[in-house]
């Protein structure tokens, strides 16, 4: 597994001038850069929201254009987004078997980042269109997508090159014609160009309680499902011990999906010393997802990121006396959407969750570099009350390590169609 920048962009119109005023945690906004190292900048960081640059963001995300702002590069295309013609009949792709001079002959590419499955469209991906141009010097262009993944390259000369599409962990190459004077157009169905399985490795530890397997294989991936030492399935990759005993084999992977629960008494904290494992495989690279019990792998890795209710000592996990397993069955939220990337997609900025598998984890707090991209009230009497307490979230512990996600709700029972569509977010900030 290679080391690798998770980048996270969004240019929001509101963000366009550069106020220069400073978040509270240090991020100064609108100045395109992640000033306080947490993987987000400018508006989409939540530093920035009580900036006025970013108040109509803030206040009405319905209303809000959420389009990459590419006056300054004309790379980029447009600033204005194009219909969605992922359905239509599309009349093929530019024929450019003929003879063309790319130092006049230019296009442009058209098109809209996707999971494998085609069916969600993926934000904040990069696209780059790189080959041999005028006089046989080679080129680049670039953009990135917007939020429904749109993108335009513009100024492309004739030929056939090569299109990347890279976020996070995840990317995809093809060779792609562009004719002089066309338009290479590649929303449509019979040619999109998608993220590619087969380019991220994920592993998922199985739970009792979450499916995050299920959640990859709808977006189109393959996953290699660890078991408990106690169970015998034929399908399955090994057991947890056994990948957690093996860092070369843990490192081959480029995610890590921890599910909530486990049968049979198998929980982390019962086999700690293979926590350490964990640590390094975020720390060389890879990305680990926590569906709510599994909160213990990150607190052992990374004690200082996450402040939890009541006892945040792994080892008191199970029992409830101790551990932040504190919100009941049928305990309301409501939650405020704290990340603007986010807010786009959902079109709001608040929705009501319900934790329907109780008792659920309580998150506390964040620690610093740590975001926040759902907080909520918590309340249950007699047990837990806190205030914005982070619902979802994920940190990067260092500069060229992986993204650690946290959500302590499900993508089964739970499964919204708001649920799906953070989850589905969240997945690809991986």
């Amino acid at each position: 597994m290679r080391t690798r920048p998770i980048l996270f962009v969004l240019v929001l119109t509101a963000c366009g001038s550069d106020s220069g005023a400073g978040g509270p945690g240090g991020e100064i906004c609108g100045n395109g850069v992640d000033d306080d190292g947490d993987g987000f900048f400018d508006c989409a960081d939540q530093d920035c929201w009580s900036d006025a640059a970013c108040a109509d963001i803030t206040s009405d995300a319905t209303t809000s254009d959420a389009t990459a702002d590419t006056s300054d590069d004309t790379s980029g295309g447009p600033s204005t987004s194009f219909p969605d013609t992922t359905g239509a009949d599309t009349t093929g792709l530019p024929d450019v078997s003929g003879t063309c001079d790319p130092c006049s002959d230019l296009g442009q590419i058209k098109g809209r980042v996707c999971a494998p499955s085609a069916q969600v469209f993926v934000n904040d991906a990069d696209v780059v269109v790189s080959g041999t141009g005028c006089d046989g010097e080679p080129f680049a262009i670039s953009t990135t997508s917007g939020h429904d993944g749109s993108y335009w390259l513009l100024d492309v000369p004739c030929g056939t090159h090569e299109l990347s599409i890279t976020k996070g962990s995840f990317s995809a190459y093809y060779s792609i014609p562009v004719g002089g004077g066309e338009i290479t157009d590649v929303t449509g169905a019979a040619n999109k160009l998608c993220l590619q399985a087969s380019r991220t490795r994920i592993a998922s530890l199985q739970g009792t309680w979450d499916d995050l397997a299920g959640l990859m294989r709808q977006l189109g991936f393959e996953v290699d499902v660890y078991i408990e030492e106690s169970h015998v399935d034929p399908h399955a990759a090994g057991t947890i011990v056994e990948l957690l005993s093996d860092q070369a084999l843990l490192d081959s992977y480029d995610i890590l999906l921890a599910n909530c629960g486990a049968e049979n008494g198998w929980m982390p904290q019962d086999h700690p010393e293979l926590m350490a494992a964990v640590k390094e495989f975020v720390l060389r690279g890879g990305s680990l997802y926590m569906s709510d019990y599994a909160w213990v792998y990150g607190e052992w890795a990374f004690p200082t990121a996450v402040e939890w209710a009541n006892d945040d000592d792994p080892a008191g996990m199970g029992h409830t006396d101790t551990s932040p397993q504190l919100i009941d069955s049928g305990t309301h939220s409501r939650a405020t959407i704290a990340d603007g990337t986010l807010a786009q997609l959902l079109g709001k900025t608040t929705m009501d969750i319900v934790f329907d598998q109780g008792p659920q984890i309580a998150p506390e707090s964040v620690g610093p570099g740590t975001f926040a991209h759902i907080v909520g009230d918590i309340s249950v009497p007699f047990k837990v009350d806190v205030k914005d307490a982070p619902l979802a979230l994920s940190y990067r512990p260092a500069a060229t390590a992986g993204r650690v996600i946290y959500t302590n709700f499900h993508n089964d029972a739970q499964a919204t169609s708001d649920i799906l569509t953070i989850l589905n977010y969240l997945v690809f900030t991986l």
